[in-house]
């Protein structure tokens, strides 16, 4: 039996896994003027609202790779980090990322780690039936059913006034102190 290397080494094997693995570029035109590169992914993600929204990661000119989801409140960094110590200008230390110079390095860089993060990971998949039901279970048996509210909601909505009713239960009888 011949092995078969795992490790991702030149652009184009970063490029064969994308195509294998069904990820798209989806660059525009002002971005690749600028010197970036967008891929999503066939995965989604979906949160409490039951909205998919896809998987996108960006490769920079400047060095950067970044998540640039739809569902993040920003972008963020996914190079590698090192710890930069004080001095030279700087009262404490922190973290600053590694830039990646080259474009291979980063296509390399990116492509590891989505397989790291979103493949050998258990995934749950959903198609659009599963998730339609899911919304329409949510709007049936959460938003109209009043037993699944909070029991508080009097309280909570911003225009009724808190009722002071207190109830106390004493040997199976129940009171009224308000």
């Amino acid at each position: 039996m011949e092995y078969m290397s795992t490790e991702i080494r030149s652009a184009r094997e970063a490029m064969t896994i994308f195509k294998i693995l069904g990820i798209k570029e989806v660059t525009t035109t002002r971005q690749i003027a600028n010197g970036t590169q967008v891929f999503e992914l066939p995965i989604q993600q979906m949160w409490q609202t039951l909205n998919p929204k896809p998987l996108r990661f960006a490769t920079y000119k400047s060095g950067y790779v970044r998540n640039i989801s739809e569902g993040n409140a920003s972008c963020y960094q996914i190079n590698k980090t090192k710890t930069r110590p004080a001095g030279n200008g700087y009262h404490w230390k922190g973290v600053e990322r590694i830039l990646i110079d080259n474009w291979e390095e980063r296509l390399i860089y990116l492509a590891k780690f989505i397989i790291k993060n979103y493949y050998k990971k258990p995934t749950y998949l959903m198609n659009d039936y599963v998730i339609k039901c899911l919304k329409e279970a949510y709007l049936r048996d959460y938003n109209n059913n009043p037993n699944n509210r909070l029991p508080f909601g009097d309280i909570v909505h911003p225009d009724s006034s808190p009722v002071d009713d207190i109830k106390v239960i004493i040997n199976g009888h129940r009171y009224n102190l308000s």
